[in-house]
């Protein structure tokens, strides 16, 4: 059911006419692939007992189902990508695709006249948009066309293009690596790392060489998206914000590299630039862009919608940050996120948790998917220990939360939390200097020493002269609640306990 659903969400991008052709309205192949589409039913038993008034077992069921998936596919294959725009690369690229396989078809049979049209076509589409691995395609079936007609001189050129070609084909395929390979060790962590900092160094100044020799825009484009990542690792906002503007810019100079992908790729970039600079406003205006783009069934919509949680907590709009949390937990996609996604959102609610606990939101507290239940404590454990090895990560977050709900639940050995912490600190977290890091630290002697008022206003100074020592006037990257907020809400906590 969940590829049935797929299939649907691509074919809802572009209204097909040929829908109600394969899927006639009366049969019983729509009906089914209506009910699961509407989320009438959630499962195999359910369809096949409406539909046939039998279990998921039955013969007749496994065969429409089937049959249903099959024509899906197959309106999914033909389909055009993202309508006509033919400035759009994707929807170009899945085109001389399809004519280079009509000309390898017709090279088989040994028949070639017809087929240099065709690649030369090709070839001339795939020079014009940059599409590398087409380029080697058809000028490797050109090789084959003047062997076949037995041109020794120009087989031998294009097997000189070829070398040439794929040479270029693999500066691409490598920083495309290079970018996947960065993003997959940061997609579930925001922690700061000098091995992916030296890393991106390393790879810009790789495909910087490599730009040299062939000026693709895609290559390109991997070049300024690590360079948003180093400098968003390194907190160098400016530098950040110029390689956005690149990115723009390659865009109006290449309008076909601008998929709508890559649209909430940049509108995102901003909305974290505005984030983290402290221009709030600014930031919900791209989160709101983000989230014109964005569908939980492309499951993109949940990092959008992190965001905007993060956004709405530092604008005390505590409200909306709860309406947010609860949209996310009833998306039938929230079943299928990773582990990793899970336990950040189980973090989240477990801060929204705190602020509401302190300013005694006891309705709001009652919604809660996870806080609003008994033993809460021990699954808010059990569900965000994956964080616990993200040392330089979301166990950082991890640690202070769970101070939090030790003291909203007066457990005894709270302060052993404190010297934990401080182990940690010495461990992990002392050679760096950072808004965070100090706050830890901050935070750790306080719980340590007892969570007295006193202890709180002495350590609250500290952290604020410290801080202010940084000269540094951005959110730093753990900073859900802003520090000072999160300070005052603490000390409002321990005079209630």
């Amino acid at each position: 059911m969940d590829l049935i659903n797929e299939f649907a969400f691509i074919l809802s991008q572009n209204k097909t006419s040929e829908l109600d052709c394969v899927l006639p309205a009366s049969s019983k192949i729509r009906k089914l692939y209506e009910l699961i589409i509407s989320g009438t039913v959630k499962n195999d038993e359910e369809a096949s007992g409406i539909i046939y008034n039998s279990t998921k077992a039955d013969k007749k069921y496994l065969m429409l189902k089937r049959n249903l998936v099959q024509k899906l596919s197959e309106l999914v294959y033909t389909q055009d990508y993202e309508g006509t725009d033919d400035l759009n690369y994707p929807h170009i690229h899945f085109q001389v695709e399809k004519e280079l396989l009509i000309a390898e078809k017709l090279l088989l049979k040994n028949l070639y006249h017809n087929p240099t049209k065709i690649i030369s076509k090709v070839e001339q589409t795939a020079e014009k948009y940059f599409f590398i691995d087409i380029q080697v395609s058809a000028a490797r079936k050109f090789r084959s066309v003047y062997s076949l007609k037995g041109f020794p001189k120009e087989t031998a050129e294009y097997d000189k293009k070829v070398e040439i070609l794929v040479r270029s084909q693999n500066y691409y395929n490598s920083s495309r690596g290079m970018w996947e390979k960065l993003y997959s060790k940061t997609k579930y962590t925001p922690s700061r790392s000098d091995d992916i900092i030296s890393e991106c160094e390393d790879y810009i100044a790789t495909i910087s060489e490599w730009l040299k020799l062939y000026n693709s825009p895609f290559i390109k484009l991997y070049y300024y998206q690590i360079a948003i990542l180093l400098n968003h690792q390194l907190n160098k906002q400016k530098q950040l914000h110029d390689y956005i503007k690149k990115i723009e810019l390659l865009i109006v100079k290449y309008p076909f590299i601008n998929t709508k992908s890559l649209k909430l790729d940049v509108d995102f970039y901003y909305a974290r630039y505005y984030r983290d600079t402290k221009q709030i406003k600014k930031a919900e205006i791209e989160i709101q862009k983000c989230l014109e783009i964005s569908d939980y069934r492309a499951f993109d919509k949940f990092l959008i919608q992190n965001l905007n949680f993060d956004v709405q907590i530092k604008k005390a709009n505590y409200e909306k940050a709860l309406e947010i949390l609860l949209e996310v937990y009833s998306v039938p996609q929230y079943q299928f996120l990773d582990a990793y996604d899970k336990a950040t959102w189980t973090i989240h609610e477990a801060y929204l948790y705190f602020i509401l606990y302190v300013n005694n939101k006891l309705e709001d507290i009652e919604v809660l998917p996870l806080f609003g239940k008994p033993k809460s404590l021990h699954y808010f454990l059990e569900r965000s220990k994956k964080w616990s090895k993200d040392k330089f990560g979301y166990n950082i977050t991890l640690l202070i939360v769970r101070v939090l709900l030790y003291k909203i639940n007066d457990f005894e050995d709270v302060e052993n939390e404190g010297n934990n912490m401080l182990v940690y600190y010495h461990r992990y977290l002392k050679d760096y200097n950072t808004r965070t890091f100090i706050f830890f630290y901050q935070l750790a002697k306080a719980v340590l020493q007892g969570c007295s008022q006193d202890v709180l206003i002495s350590r609250k100074e500290k952290l604020q002269n410290q801080s202010n020592e940084l000269k540094n006037s951005t959110y730093d990257v753990f900073e859900m609640i802003p520090y000072d907020v999160f300070w005052d809400l603490l000390m409002k906590l321990c005079t209630r306990k």
